[in-house]
């Protein structure tokens, strides 16, 4: 009986980024297709650590089915960005499927510091985050967000680009997630292009229904078109302040020059990239 499965549903592709750019929403709109499902928690975190990622652990996180032809997923933003992981994921299977969102990264960083900062006011906040860093130490999070004010937009991005940039810390990384173009290539060094899917985010908040059936075409499945599908925002965050105009120039300068070459390697036109 090809194509079935016959227990744990392993994987078939992962929406491995960004981070703030709706792959939250891109999940729940997901899983309202027939033919997918995915573990009840939306982000694993099992291939974004240093330590081993044996196969056993992972797919005891995902649903068993037998006599199935479904597809199963997760998404965890964080396996773009974090070094090593495509190589592991390459390990785990060399076929996956790879979607990949992409947002203005002047956009996404500031809307990461907006979602720690509300983060820093949460009681148990600090304690996790100094629990994590005691376990991880190149993830200095604690050190540099939560062990004394929290610092503004502007304060991060100047400790981030003048200490973590020279350093060997992962973490805190708003303005390194931006660095989309090394990320992806780092990907192809083990994944053919073939295998990735890249999403505009602007596209996901206008046109969802054609970014839905474009990835159903990548996954080889029916289209979206006559679902009864709830289409409402995930995790959406509320802004105290705007960006400073300013400020936003000056980095997206930045990250445009940091990006150069991007729309060549995921053959897409980036509105962000011509500002």
């Amino acid at each position: 009986m090809k194509g079935y499965n016959f227990g744990t549903i392993k994987p078939s592709f992962i929406i491995i980024g960004v981070q703030k750019a709706g792959t939250s929403s891109l999940h729940h709109y997901l899983t309202q297709h027939p033919k997918l499902i995915a573990p009840e928690l939306k982000e694993l975190h099992y291939f974004d650590t240093l330590k081993p990622t044996p196969p056993e652990g992972y797919l005891d996180f995902f649903p068993k089915e037998y006599f199935t032809r479904n597809l199963s997923f997760e998404a965890t933003p964080r396996y773009l960005y974090f070094p090593g992981t495509a190589k592991k994921l390459y390990e785990f299977d060399p076929n996956l499927k790879l979607i990949v969102i992409l947002r203005d990264p002047v956009k996404r960083a500031y809307s990461a510091w907006n979602m720690y900062r509300q983060m820093s006011m949460e009681p148990n906040q600090k304690e996790l985050a100094r629990q994590h860093e005691k376990r991880n130490p190149t993830e200095k999070a604690y050190t540099f967000l939560y062990s004394g004010k929290f610092p503004s937009f502007e304060e991060w991005i100047k400790t981030e680009m003048k200490i973590c940039l020279a350093s060997d810390f992962i973490e805190p990384s708003i303005i390194r997630r931006g660095y989309y173009k090394e990320q992806i290539e780092n990907y192809l060094n083990y994944f053919s292009r073939d295998q990735m899917h890249f999403v505009d985010f602007q596209d996901l908040k206008g046109n969802i229904i054609s970014v839905l059936n474009n990835i159903a075409k990548f996954l080889n499945i029916s289209e979206f078109n006559n679902l009864d599908l709830n289409l409402n925002i995930q995790n959406e965050r509320k802004y105290t302040k705007e960006l400073d105009p300013d400020l936003y120039k000056t980095l997206l300068s930045h990250f445009q020059e940091k990006n150069n070459g991007l729309e060549e390697l995921v053959n897409q036109n980036l509105k962000w990239m011509h500002v």
